[in-house]
């Protein structure tokens, strides 16, 4: 917490010197906290999920996450382990139609505040929700966004915006997700994606535009994520089908 209210306080006195600063987002959730405690409660759990199944999805990040869309909207919600965005910020339309209409899947559903505990401790909390929408399965996913200087070796909290129009910034996204058993916390499958943008920091004007090129490599992150989500969709009916 004590880092959060430094780079606050460090945006903020660039702002008050005239120069605006855009604070980079905060971590990915840790997927620690979304398995067994011990190896052998993993090799227990089983799939029980019959077909066409029904998908909650939800998205998690780290218990301190911030982002300047998430923090002006009030999407962040929860706290403990890790804590849950409720704003459908990156993911298209399109993108989650694409898994709906897969073969054996009943429907995609997303999560509700109501249904929710407002701390979170283990997959547990998540597959309970679950549950109350009758959803088979439960896809769990988070980004892991960074911003780095031209050399991709130093990472950037704070970013200067309208500076030097020969700086650049890479901007780098990993997408993670687990498809879950929601009655008994099998997991199905774990998928990953990876997206990297290469922008002109003086095009950002503002904190909207800065955060629009994180928003912009996120979605392309995502789709790729949907994209490795199709592909295994087969595996995972075959594993569910012989029973793990």
């Amino acid at each position: 917490m004590k880092i959060i209210k430094l780079l606050f306080a460090v945006a903020a006195a660039a702002a008050l010197s005239g120069c605006a600063s855009y604070i980079a987002p905060g971590a990915r959730a840790d997927f620690s906290a979304f398995s067994s405690e011990s190896m052998r409660e993993n090799f227990k759990s089983k799939p029980a999920a019959g077909f066409p199944a029904g998908i909650a999805a939800v998205r998690v990040q780290c218990p301190s996450y911030h982002s300047y869309f998430a923090d002006r909207e009030g999407a962040i919600y929860g706290g403990g382990r890790y804590s849950v965005i409720l704003t459908r910020e990156v993911e298209d339309d399109a993108d989650l139609v694409r898994i709906s209409n897969l073969p054996g899947v009943a429907g995609l559903i997303s999560m509700s505040r109501l249904l929710l505990p407002p701390k979170f401790e283990s997959d547990r909390d998540l597959r309970e929700a679950a549950a109350r929408l009758k959803a088979d399965m439960l896809l769990i996913y988070t980004f892991d966004t960074s911003f780095h200087n031209n050399d991709a070796s130093t990472t950037l909290n704070v970013i200067t915006l309208g500076i030097s129009p020969t700086r650049r910034v890479n901007v780098h996204v990993t997408a993670s997700a687990l498809l879950m058993d929601t009655r008994t916390g099998f997991i199905y499958a774990a998928f990953e994606s990876n997206e990297q943008r290469d922008v002109r920091t003086n095009v950002w004007e503002s904190r909207e535009t800065a955060d629009r090129a994180r928003q912009d490599a996120e979605k392309a992150a995502f789709k790729k994520l949907v994209a490795e989500f199709e592909k295994n969709w087969p595996r995972v009916i075959d594993r569910a089908k012989q029973g793990g």
